[in-house]
C-alpha cells in the first residue's frame, strides 16, 4: 500500500509501452488546487501509531466494528443495497441513508489505516454496489429523496473518494461526473444538496468534467440554497441556522477560492468563520450545536455530529490558506471535543456533549431541543441516529489529513500525531517519514527519514500558535531560522536516510477567562477539566423516545452517570502548578494520564438543576467557607462527567 502511487505509475508506464488500452488514469496521490498551499489524498500511505492507533483500535473494537450495538440503520445492508425504514413514523426518508453514509466513511477509512481486511470488506461493499447500480442515465442509487435527493450523495462521496485513493481507480471521477449530470442547478441549489460542490471540485480536479468548476461557481453564487448563502457569510449574527448544516456549506467558499483565487470567496468563508467563533464557538474547539447554533452560553452543547463536520470543513481552510490557525482549530476540537463526547472504550457516545457536565442520564438533557430525554446520555442508541454515524468519521479523518503535500514537492507535517508515511519525492524515489511523538501528550516531535539515496526536497513543519519557546534542530544541531509562532516552517535541504528532524514545543499552562463567565486551563493544544467522581450504572430503562431501538449485543450497555462527590468548585487566588506523571499506558485512560494541573479552589453554593441537569455558572459565586482546596485537573478527553470552565470568585 505504501508504494502505491509509484506502482500505479509503472504499471500505467508498462501498458502504454505495450500498446495496451489504459481504461482511465489513476486517481492523483494528492489534490492540490490551483490556488492552494497544500493537497491530501495520502490516506493510503499513512500508518497512524503511538495513542493515535490506539484510539483506532479501541473504535474497531468499540462501536465502530460492532454495528449492531448501535441499532438500527447501522445493523442494516448500509449503502450495499436498499435500507427498509424502521418506523413510518419518525424521521425522514433520507435519514436511514445519510446516516449509514456517515458510518461508512469512518469504518472504510479506519479499515485502511488499521488495514483490516474486515472492516474494508464491509464498507467497500456498499460502495462498489452504488457505483455499480447507476441506472441508465448515470444516475446513482439511494439519492431519490424529493427536496434533499442529492444530500445522502454529498456525504457518501467522501468514502467514494476514499476508496478511489486507496485503489488509484479513475473510473470513479467519470461515475461521479455522469451522476452530476443527471441533476439540475435548482435541484442542487436546495438546502444541503449544494455541498455537493464538494464532489463535483474533486470530481473536476480528476480531469472527469471540465465544466464542473463554472457549474459549482453558479450554484454557490445562484442565491437559490437558503442557509449559509454569501449574503449570509458577510452578516454580522447569523439567522437560526441547524449546526451541521452551517459546517457542511461552511467548506464551499473556501474550496471555490482554492480553485479560482478570488478573494470573495476567502473574504466570506473568513467572515463567517470568525463570526462563528466570536459568538458561538466553546471552550474545548467545537460551536454551540443544540440542532441550531446558540450564543456560546456554557450550557449550550454541541452535537457529536458537529465535531465532526467542523473538524473536516477546518482541514480546507488549513489546504487552502497554508495558515496554522486551522491546524491549532482542528487539534483542540479532535483531541478534546472527541474523546470527551465518548467513553474511552469507544463503546458508548452522547448526542449532546458539554464543556460542563455533572449528571448524564437518560434525564438528564437540559438543551432546549428534546428537554430532560436521553440526548446527553453515554449510550449506543440515539433517538436520532446521525451522531452515532458522524462519530466513527473524526480521529480516521484526522489520521488521513495529518500528512500533506506542498509546492515543490513538499512534505507537509500538517497535523501532529505518532505516525509514518511514505511519499514519492520529486525524482520518484519513496521515502518513508517516522513521526516519533506523544503529542499532544508530550513537547517534542522527532521526524527519522528513510530512503534509498539522498536527495534534496522541501519539508514543512508548524509551530503552533500557542507556543512562545520553540526549537528545531536537525541531526541534534540547531535549525538556524526564524520560528514564529503561529506558522509553518519550511526545511528545504537534501535529506539522508538516518536524519532526524526534532520539532520542540514547549507547553505552558494557559489560564483562559472564558467571555461567557468563568475560567479554564490550557497546557498547549489540550483543555483540562476536573474529573467529576462518579457513579456508572447501565441504564435498561426503554425510553419512548427510542423507536424500540435497543442495543444488539449485550457487552453493548447505555449508561446512567450520576456525581459522586463534590464539584462544586469555584477558581480562587493562588498559583496553579504542573504537575508531570510518567507513564506508558493510554493517555486518555483516567488513570494513566500524563500530567495534571493543581489548582487553587473553594467550595460555592452551586447544585445540581432540579437535581438532574447540569447547572449554568454561577457569575457571582458565594463561598461556603474561608477554606482553599485544592484539586487536579486531567486532559478533557478523559473525562465523562467534569467542570472545565470554572467560576471566578471576585477579589481574590
Amino acid at each position: 500500500m505504501k508504494y502505491r502511487i509509484l506502482f500505479l505509475s509503472l504499471v500505467a508506464a508498462l501498458a502504454a509501452g505495450c500498446g495496451e488500452k489504459v481504461a482511465a488514469p489513476a486517481v492523483s496521490e494528492t489534490s492540490v488546487a490551483p490556488y492552494a498551499a497544500f493537497g491530501e489524498g495520502l490516506l493510503p500511505d499513512i500508518t497512524p501509531q503511538g495513542w493515535i492507533r490506539t484510539f483506532l483500535e479501541r473504535q474497531r473494537t468499540g462501536i465502530t466494528g460492532h454495528p449492531e450495538a448501535l441499532s438500527y440503520p447501522y445493523d442494516s445492508c448500509l449503502w450495499d443495497g436498499d435500507i427498509t425504514r424502521n418506523t413510518e413514523s419518525y424521521g425522514s426518508d433520507w435519514w436511514r441513508y445519510e446516516q449509514t453514509a456517515y458510518y461508512t466513511d469512518g469504518l472504510v477509512k479506519l479499515g485502511y489505516l488499521l488495514d483490516d481486511q474486515d472492516l474494508i470488506a464491509k464498507g467497500e461493499a456498499g460502495i462498489r454496489y452504488t457505483l455499480s447500480h447507476a441506472d441508465s442515465t448515470g444516475r446513482l442509487p439511494h439519492t431519490d429523496f424529493t427536496w434533499a435527493r442529492m444530500w445522502p450523495m454529498a456525504v457518501f462521496f467522501r468514502a467514494i473518494k476514499a476508496y478511489a485513493e486507496e485503489h488509484g481507480d479513475g473510473d470513479i471521477p467519470a461515475a461521479l461526473a455522469r451522476n452530476f449530470a443527471c441533476y439540475s442547478d435548482e435541484e442542487l441549489s436546495v438546502w444541503r444538496n449544494i455541498v455537493n460542490i464538494e464532489g463535483m471540485l474533486w470530481t473536476y480536479d480528476q480531469g472527469a468534467d471540465s465544466t464542473l468548476l463554472e457549474r459549482a461557481e453558479r450554484l454557490w453564487n445562484g442565491g437559490a440554497f437558503g442557509d449559509l448563502t454569501p449574503e449570509v457569510c458577510l452578516m454580522d449574527e447569523f439567522p437560526m441556522i441547524h449546526g451541521v448544516t452551517f459546517n457542511e456549506e461552511l467548506k464551499l467558499p473556501v474550496m471555490l477560492y482554492a480553485h479560482t483565487g478570488k478573494q470573495a470567496y476567502l473574504d466570506a468563508a473568513l467572515k463567517a468563520y470568525s463570526t462563528l467563533e466570536q459568538q458561538h464557538m466553546l471552550p474545548d474547539g467545537v460551536n454551540t450545536s443544540a440542532e441550531r447554533l446558540f450564543p456560546n452560553d456554557l450550557n449550550n452543547s454541541h452535537e457529536t455530529c458537529d465535531i465532526a463536520d467542523h473538524t473536516w470543513t477546518l482541514g480546507y481552510f488549513l489546504e487552502a490558506t497554508g495558515e496554522d490557525l486551522w491546524a491549532d482549530r482542528i487539534e483542540r476540537a479532535v483531541f478534546n471535543a472527541l474523546p470527551g463526547a465518548v467513553t474511552k472504550d469507544f463503546k458508548t457516545l452522547q448526542y449532546f456533549s458539554s464543556v460542563n457536565q455533572t449528571i448524564a442520564t437518560g434525564d438528564s438533557n437540559h438543551n432546549e431541543f428534546f428537554f430532560g430525554s436521553t440526548w446527553m446520555a453515554y449510550r449506543p442508541t440515539h433517538q436520532t441516529e446521525c451522531c452515532a454515524g458522524a462519530v466513527h468519521r473524526v480521529m480516521p479523518n484526522y489520521a488521513s489529513r495529518m500528512w500533506m503535500r506542498g509546492a515543490g514537492g513538499a512534505v507537509v507535517a500538517a497535523l501532529y500525531g505518532p505516525s509514518s508515511v511514505t511519499v514519492a519525492l520529486p525524482s520518484g524515489q519513496a521515502c518513508a517519514i517516522d513521526e516519533k511523538t506523544a503529542y499532544p501528550f508530550g513537547e517534542t516531535i522527532d521526524f527519522q527519514f528513510h530512503m534509498a539515496r539522498k536527495e534534496r526536497f522541501p519539508f514543512v513543519v508548524r509551530i503552533p500558535s500557542w507556543c512562545s519557546q520553540p526549537a528545531i534542530t536537525i541531526n541534534g544541531k540547531a535549525f538556524e531560522a526564524e520560528l514564529l509562532p503561529g506558522s509553518f516552517v519550511t526545511i528545504d535541504r537534501a535529506f539522508r536516510s538516518g536524519d532526524v528532524v526534532s520539532v520542540s514545543l514547549p507547553m505552558a499552562v494557559i489560564r483562559e477567562h472564558v467571555p461567557m463567565g468563568g475560567s479554564c486551563f490550557y497546557r498547549g493544544p489540550l483543555l483540562y477539566a476536573y474529573p467529576v467522581p462518579q457513579k456508572v450504572e447501565a441504564d435498561e430503562k426503554e425510553y419512548d423516545n427510542m423507536a424500540g431501538k435497543v442495543p444488539g449485543n449485550p457487552d453493548f450497555k447505555c449508561l446512567s452517570i450520576t456525581p459522586a462527590g463534590p464539584w462544586n468548585y469555584a477558581i480562587t487566588g493562588g498559583a496553579t502548578e504542573w504537575l508531570p506523571q510518567a507513564s506508558e499506558g493510554y493517555p486518555l485512560d483516567m488513570q494513566t494520564v500524563t500530567g495534571k494541573i493543581r489548582i487553587p479552589v473553594k467550595e460555592i453554593e452551586w447544585n445540581l438543576w432540579q437535581d438532574r441537569f447540569t447547572p449554568s455558572v454561577p457569575r457571582e459565586p458565594k463561598a461556603l467557607s474561608d477554606e482553599t482546596k485544592y484539586i487536579e485537573l486531567v486532559p478533557y478527553g478523559a473525562t465523562e462527567l467534569r467542570i472545565s470552565v470554572f467560576p471566578e470568585l471576585l477579589g481574590e
